[in-house]
């Protein structure tokens, strides 16, 4: 299965926090990273934009996935751009999988938050 061609992950949902709905952070990573993958490469600005946040919270995220080897960055031009990396989509994949053993064993609801 292609991790960027599917439907987005269901661990990317929001929590309920103090009465607002709100995304965690793996939430945030997830959706980052699917939409990295499904871009090919691209900068933070399209990037902050698609995942609604801001750029400094963006920039921040990406940060700590090119530390987790997730994604990387090409610097050219005055311009850094975002692309997914073999463990990138090996963590997607693993996200799905584990998805699917939560509904294999009836646990889908433990992904939803009331």
């Amino acid at each position: 299965m292609n991790p960027t061609k599917s439907m987005p992950l269901q661990l990317a949902q929001s929590v309920i926090y103090q009465g607002r709905k709100k995304r965690t952070e793996l939430g945030q990573i997830i959706q980052i990273l699917e939409y990295i993958g499904s871009s090919g490469e691209t900068i933070i600005t399209s990037i902050a934009r698609h995942a609604n946040m801001s750029h400094c919270p963006a920039t921040q995220n990406c940060e700590k996935l090119i530390g987790g080897g997730l994604i990387e960055v090409n610097i050219s031009d005055n311009s850094r751009k975002y692309r997914l990396t073999s463990d990138g989509r090996a963590f997607l994949n693993y996200c799905r999988n584990f998805e699917d053993v939560l509904k294999t064993y009836k646990l889908n609801d433990l992904l939803c938050h009331h």
